[in-house]
């Protein structure tokens, strides 16, 4: 038994400066920043006293056709992470569009406001 305290206590002591270095830190990173900012209606940020924080945009360019084609949800997840990095917690999509371009075979936007909302609403 004690020899089994000894073993342990040598690979724990022998285990304690282990790193583990993996490529998930920015995705995990904008997962979480795109789960902290929620999305809202022009009429739902108007019951909040929410501080305007700029505006955000998003686009996509699919240059081959076999990479994956633009979509809103994707386009608006990026709205999310940049309202994260201007210390937003909420955003307003204000449009979502595909537009020509010579250089892509699909191309979408999407423009937003970053805002500051508090955690309860101020008006009916």
């Amino acid at each position: 038994m004690k020899m089994l305290i000894i073993i342990f206590s040598t690979l724990a002591a022998a285990c304690s400066g282990i790193t583990f270095s993996t490529n998930l830190g920015p995705y995990a990173e904008n997962r979480v920043k795109g789960t902290v900012v929620k999305e809202y209606s022009p009429a739902q940020i108007a019951k909040y006293d929410a501080v305007m924080l700029g505006f955000v945009e998003a686009s996509y360019c699919q240059e081959r056709i076999d990479q994956p084609k633009p979509n809103k949800r994707g386009l608006v997840k990026d709205l999310k992470v940049r309202t994260h990095s201007l210390g937003g917690n909420g955003v307003v999509v204000e449009a979502c569009s595909k537009v020509a371009s010579g250089m892509c075979n699909q191309y979408m936007e999407c423009r937003g406001v970053a805002y500051s909302v508090p955690q309860r609403q101020s008006k009916p």
